[in-house]
Order: C-alpha cells, then sequence, then structure tokens
C-alpha cells in the first residue's frame, strides 16, 4: 500500500488553486449595467469595478477601477474571508461567494452575522 502512495504524481500547485481560479473574469452586477472583473494576486482575490452604468454612477456613486471586493481566499468550496467596500459610503462588509455553476457566482454580505445580510447574483459577462 505505502509503494502505492510513492507512485502519485506531485506537482507544485495544489486543485485548490486551481479551482480558485474559476471566479476569475467579469461578471455583471444584479441589474446587468455595471460589471466588476474578479482577479488574483498571490493566493487572494480581489474585485474592481470594470464597466460602470449611469444607473450606477448616480445611485452608488461607482467609478471604473475602483477596488470594491478584498482579500478574499478560496477554501475548496467558495471565497470567504474577503471584504466588499461600498462605493458611495467606504462602508466595508464582510463578503462570501459561492459558485453557482459556470455562469453564476451567489455573492453574501453582511456586517458580523450573516442571517442579516444581503444577498445578490452575479451573472459571467458574455465574451
Amino acid at each position: 500500500m505505502s509503494l502505492f502512495l510513492f507512485c502519485l504524481p506531485v506537482s507544485g500547485k495544489s486543485s485548490v488553486d486551481l479551482t480558485g481560479d474559476q471566479i476569475l473574469g467579469y461578471w455583471l452586477f444584479p441589474a446587468r449595467g455595471s460589471s466588476v472583473e474578479l482577479y488574483r494576486s498571490g493566493n487572494r482575490y480581489y474585485g474592481r469595478i470594470a464597466d460602470v452604468s449611469s444607473t450606477g454612477k448616480q445611485q452608488f456613486g461607482i467609478q471604473k477601477n475602483q477596488l470594491l471586493m478584498s482579500d478574499l481566499i478560496f477554501d475548496g468550496t467558495g471565497w470567504s474571508g474577503g471584504t466588499l467596500i461600498h462605493p458611495r459610503t467606504g462602508n466595508h462588509f464582510d463578503i462570501e461567494i459561492k459558485m453557482v455553476d459556470s455562469q453564476t457566482l451567489s455573492a453574501k454580505v453582511y456586517k458580523g452575522f450573516r442571517w442579516i445580510g444581503k444577498e445578490f447574483v452575479l451573472t459571467r459577462k458574455p465574451q
């Protein structure tokens, strides 16, 4: 049995690193006018505003390239431990993201207590 373990290939990257990257790309907000680019730096994931709708500018003060999400870590099932920065107020909220399918993300934003949060759906932006 121990001989079998020595035959398994070993690589420098774990499967967690590879599956965590499925979140990378451009995602549309529920209103579908603004989008966010999710990217990776080191072992953490971030989101910045990629496109801004006129509604996003007026109601939320969103500006292109503005940092929206920071310090998300992939834990094998989702991305958590991160912060959402409200574009207008600058308030920080906890955020957790789960991938529903390859085209859909579910994001839970809360302050302290998960059950008192807001959940919204992001869809992958067509290329």
